[in-house]
């Protein structure tokens, strides 16, 4: 499978992810293996793509023990890196 085609999936499952915040452990997981699954991209990539699942993970704790959480503002700039992945690395 292509990094665009993972990339472009990816997408799609955080606009799902978006909607509704629901099952936040199966959504970091795939994340992390999308991340994970692309090929010929430097290593400082496969780095930010875990600090951004991290983020992820973290901020849904927050989110879901009532604490002040960024995950507005995290799934939206994560959108923005996946794009520029797509321009980059396709």
């Amino acid at each position: 499978m292509s990094n665009k085609t993972v990339l472009e999936r990816l997408l799609v499952e955080i606009d799902e992810y978006d909607k509704n915040r629901k099952d936040r452990d199966t959504f970091s997981q795939r994340v992390y293996e999308s991340i994970e699954a692309l090929e010929g991209v430097p290593y400082s990539v496969l780095q930010q793509g875990r600090d951004w699942q991290h983020k992820i993970e973290t901020e849904g704790y927050f989110d879901e023990e009532g604490f002040e959480s960024e995950i507005q503002e995290v799934i939206p700039k994560f959108k923005e890196w996946i794009n520029e992945l797509i321009q980059v690395h396709s």
